[in-house]
């Protein structure tokens, strides 16, 4: 007695071979939160430019170090408005003048020296109308992280590729095997 079949034995050999292929390159993709099913992540590489924030009861300052200019954003503590037209004095090693203003509660002053890796304590006056502020702040510079080498960036996991390449030659062994097997049968019933 033969038993029915939609698919030949063959085929199903074959697809499941291909399927168990793809199911291995999608493994790292089924993880969901808090299960990450493998080595530890790298973090983001996100690189924040150094920053201070400093606040009091009518200012918020935020200074951001942009390449050799530090950027310092000025807005009123009440409701969070910039302040327009107000003089700034910043000091601290290697940096002392006036900023300049650049719209919008933004100030900028050269600061080449902040540049270097760091904690670099800073004296701010502010002026501005009715407010008159003294405050200090530090701006920790970290160190510069090393370029990745070419090699790190283009290296995969030799082990993914070695167990893929050894399943599709199972799944091919198998395929053939079924595939001789159904011919003898099919020569042993004629």
């Amino acid at each position: 007695m033969t038993r029915p079949t939609f698919i030949p034995t063959w085929a199903a050999a074959g697809m499941t071979a291909i399927l168990l292929a793809l199911f291995s390159l999608s493994a790292p993709i089924i993880a969901h939160e808090g299960h990450d099913h493998g080595g530890t992540a790298k973090p983001a590489d996100a690189r924040l430019a150094p920053r201070f924030e400093v606040r009091s009861e009518d200012v918020e300052i935020v200074g951001v170090l942009a390449d050799k200019d530090l950027l310092i954003y000025v807005d009123r503590a009440s409701d969070n408005g910039p302040i327009q037209g107000a003089q700034i004095e910043v000091e601290g090693q290697g940096i002392k003048g006036l900023a300049s203003a650049m719209g919008d509660g933004v100030y900028q002053i050269p600061a080449a020296a902040l540049a270097q890796a760091g904690k670099h304590p800073l004296t701010l006056t502010i002026q501005a109308g009715e407010i008159v502020d003294l405050l200090s702040a530090t701006l920790e510079v970290g160190e510069v992280p090393a370029a990745a080498s070419a090699k790190e960036t283009t290296e995969r996991p030799w082990w993914l590729f070695a167990g893929i390449s050894l399943l599709l030659l199972c799944g091919g062994l198998v395929t053939r095997r079924l595939r001789r097997q159904a011919r003898e049968r099919a020569i042993h019933h004629v």
